[in-house]
């Protein structure tokens, strides 16, 4: 019995161990995973071309900009040259943006790329030349159809700014991504008090 009590004891002696360094190794793994280096593996907008020809997801959401109450056109082919077609760009000047996602690389668009693709700026703090200051602000308001900003209606404020995503998903299963047809509405105004 006593032989029996010491084997008992000692494979209980071997168990706290084996928690203890397992409970070690998992809180390295959550540690390095918290305050390891930062790997980005999503796509840059600026290194994905697509053609007409290729398989992918194509939609149309709108965007608009009002600096101090006056529209600002966006000019056409922004995103299309000679060497690329952007993966989010224009072909005219009355806001319709062209989201084309190849399915062979899925990407979550945001209104940050077409700004990158564009070469201008938006933040919660800049959109184009002009700074959030004392007497100004920048709202974003989304849309879920354009009929809805023409009317006025469902528009909803956003506070993500530059990562606002055109959506690509088909949450309804119509066939047609969720982000077509959706108007992002960006403007600097005065505050009002």
């Amino acid at each position: 019995m006593v032989g029996g009590d010491a084997a008992a004891a000692a494979g209980g002696g071997m168990m706290k161990w084996l928690l203890l360094l397992s409970g070690i190794a998992l809180v390295s793994i959550t540690a390095y995973g918290i305050y390891g280096p930062e790997v980005d593996n999503s796509p840059k907008i600026l290194e994905v071309c697509v053609t007409h020809s290729d398989s992918i997801n194509h939609y149309h959401p709108w965007l608009y900009i009002t600096i101090n109450g006056n529209a600002v056109n966006i000019p056409t082919d922004v995103g299309v040259t000679e060497e690329c077609m952007y993966a989010i760009h224009t072909h005219s000047t009355d806001g319709k943006l062209h989201v084309e996602i190849p399915t062979s690389n899925p990407m979550k668009i945001k209104v940050s790329d077409f700004f990158t693709v564009w070469g201008k700026e938006f933040n919660q703090f800049q959109i184009l030349d002009y700074a959030v200051d004392d007497q100004h602000e920048i709202v974003m308001t989304v849309y879920p159809t354009k009929e809805d900003y023409i009317n006025g209606t469902n528009g909803e404020i956003s506070t993500d700014f530059e990562k606002h995503v055109f959506s690509s998903v088909d949450l309804d299963g119509d066939g047609i991504a969720d982000g077509d047809d959706t108007v992002v509405l960006i403007e600097y105004k005065a505050k009002e008090n």
